[in-house]
């Protein structure tokens, strides 16, 4: 399939997915029975299938937090797990036979929260959580262990498109703010050289006391970062593309392709069709505004607005720093030739934002 071929494959997808959505936050506007040549009409003589449902990688797996946990002895999970059920508001959370990937996200996280003797040296994990004016993605024992939900994601999207994080030399979280992520990722594969980069200078400040032994640095809120060209075989970017103006996303865009090796990867979430849906049904968004977004997506590809305002977020003041939105459309229309798409998972991130794998050309 040309690559011409391929986008209007594309849009015609986002047509459908499009449609729906407005349909759902709207009913009257834009519902419609099937139209001839929608994806999935065999009559036209072709189709569009994904045996994984919408929101699941090729690759479905816990391998960040498995490799923590099974660092630890029968006899340590038993003494976590005893004093999570004896600390009345955790023990909830181990009732009712909960599955092993939560087991093990419970056992790590709660394990340090509660300061249980031996799983920091078991694990290779940091205690040290940010404080209060300090910006942290999520606060609390659920998420003492740090980001390991987004480091399973990582790991999973990166395996399906045949990468193996043991494999990769230099890593950049770009967007890091006080090292959520990049202090599991760092803890469960140490040969890696890990680096993390945030415009938010009090997170830095926090997180280099907190964790030596990862490369953190100020950045600027506009390209460039100071770093060499070709100097880094992953970028992984959680909810950042998210926030860029679009322009100013294209021109990060640019920047992650100086900085990655040919042949490197940057994974990075997006808001779009998914995130529409979410905001919609959670009602975090107004049903005017999810129109509003829905139809920008489906004429334009993108949305943005700054929302953040004067005040900024966190200290972050820029124009270009807001809430986005991007369409598959949007994406591939930007970004081919110079990036290949090896994975897209609509809404995979929290059953909210799409996570995409590209491959540096």
């Amino acid at each position: 399939m040309s690559t011409l071929e391929a986008r209007r494959l594309v849009r015609r997808v986002i047509e459908l997915a499009a449609r729906r959505v407005l349909a759902a936050v709207d009913p009257p506007s834009l519902a419609t029975a099937d139209e001839p040549g929608v994806a999935g009409d065999p009559q036209n003589g072709w189709s569009f299938e994904r045996d994984l449902g919408p929101a699941e990688l090729a690759v479905e797996g816990h391998r960040v937090s498995s490799i923590l946990y099974e660092r630890l002895t029968e006899e340590k999970i038993a003494d976590v797990e005893r004093r999570i059920l004896e600390t009345p508001e955790l023990g909830h959370y181990l009732a009712g036979q909960p599955s092993l990937a939560t087991r093990r996200y419970l056992s790590l996280s709660c394990g340090i929260w509660l300061a249980v003797p031996g799983l920091l040296d078991g694990t290779g994990l940091v205690s040290a959580q940010p404080p209060d004016d300090v910006h942290a993605m999520a606060r609390g024992p659920l998420s003492a262990g740090g980001g390991l939900y987004e480091a399973d994601m990582i790991t999973s999207a990166l395996e399906s498109c045949g990468v193996e994080l043991a494999d990769v030399r230099d890593g950049l979280d770009f967007g890091c703010s006080s090292g959520r992520v990049v202090r599991v990722l760092a803890a469960a594969f140490p040969e890696t050289r890990w680096r993390g980069c945030d415009p938010n200078a009090r997170a830095i400040e926090w997180a280099s006391d907190a964790l030596p032994a990862i490369d953190l640095f100020l950045s600027d809120d506009e390209p460039p970062l100071s770093l060499p060209d070709a100097s880094l075989d992953l970028v992984y970017a959680i909810s950042i593309w998210s926030h860029f103006e679009p322009q100013l996303g294209l021109r990060w865009f640019e920047e992650m392709h100086r900085l990655i090796r040919p042949g490197g990867h940057l994974l990075c979430t997006t808001h779009g069709l998914a995130s529409v849906d979410h905001y919609a049904r959670h009602r975090l968004r107004a049903a005017g505004q999810s129109r509003e977004i829905a139809k920008a997506l489906y004429e334009r590809g993108s949305w943005y607005a700054p929302e953040f305002g004067e005040a900024g977020d966190w200290g972050v003041v820029n124009p270009g720093w807001g809430t986005a939105f991007l369409s598959p459309e949007w994406i591939l229309a930007n970004l081919l030739p110079a990036w290949h798409v090896l994975e897209f998972a609509p809404g995979r991130n929290q059953e909210n934002q799409d996570v995409y794998v590209l491959r540096r050309v």
